[in-house]
């Protein structure tokens, strides 16, 4: 992210967050081991400070483990620090994880949560799922074999 920061290139920035604290992320995104919150947090930042351009924090719902009440609070705080627009995205199910996508109602309240708090929010639609297409599943299917 640092290196992109100095880039004359006019993009957006995503972050694959999907967890608030380190312990919950360290399990979602293995990755957070080498690059914890505060540093994946400080680059964001610098980013939006050298680019003024939005940053987007990408963060998968999935149910009982990052759909609470804390999460969406915690999560709020470091939108609101870095100026950044929330894509909550419903977790595409596979046969390789027990995780199961959070319902509408965890959903909503998630989403209600981060508004509160003067985030801007919004809740992607998945595609793709009836004809196992959708994000994450594609490659359970390439290796299947019949």
């Amino acid at each position: 992210m640092r290196r992109l920061a100095d880039e004359p290139w006019p993009v957006n920035l995503a972050i694959s967050m999907h967890a608030a604290d380190d312990e919950l992320r360290n399990r979602l995104v293995p990755l957070n081991r080498r690059y914890p919150l505060v540093e994946v947090e400080a680059a964001a930042a610098n980013y939006f400070e050298k680019k003024r351009r939005r940053i987007s924090i990408e963060w998968t719902m999935i149910a009982g483990v990052n759909d609470g009440d804390e999460q969406a609070r915690r999560l709020s705080l470091i939108a609101r620090r870095l100026h950044a627009h929330v894509n909550l995205i419903p977790l595409n199910p596979t046969p390789l994880s027990p995780d199961q996508p959070s319902n509408a109602s965890a959903i909503r309240e998630f989403t209600q949560i981060l508004r509160d708090h003067n985030v801007t929010v919004t809740v992607r639609d998945t595609r793709g799922r009836s004809i196992d297409a959708a994000c994450g599943q594609l490659r359970v299917s390439a290796g299947q074999t019949s």
